[in-house]
């Protein structure tokens, strides 16, 4: 699969439109459409900036060969639990930090919730 196929595939499979991407990659969305008809190639900055806004590796993007698994793609995953993931990959570094420090504290809560429980 070619970057445009990739670009195109990950910016669906987030549920991102163009627009969207343009946006946070900071640039024009004809730029994106350009992107994804082959008509343009990103420079590599640009392609480091895809792959982290995708979490996925620049050989992932470049590579015609290589291919992905993600957790969108297994049928296990609940309508919420994809939700979530989609939400979560939207984020910016600095969020997905605090929302993992936010997770951290909400599982130390239930814990001690737990431990004051009586047992049967």
């Amino acid at each position: 699969m070619a970057f445009a196929d990739k670009l195109r595939a990950l910016r669906l499979e987030n549920n991102m439109t163009q627009e969207y991407v343009a946006k946070r990659m900071n640039m024009a969305r004809s730029t994106i459409a350009g992107y994804e008809t082959k008509n343009r190639q990103p420079s590599h900055e640009k392609l480091a900036a895809f792959a982290n806004l995708f979490h996925v590796s620049i050989d992932y993007l470049l590579n015609d060969e290589s291919t992905q698994i993600t957790l969108s793609e297994s049928r296990e995953l609940s309508d919420d639990t994809q939700d979530l993931l989609t939400r979560y990959r939207r984020l910016s570094a600095h969020s997905k930090k605090d929302l993992l420090r936010q997770l951290h504290l909400l599982e130390l809560r239930d814990e001690e919730h737990e431990q004051r429980l009586p047992t049967p």
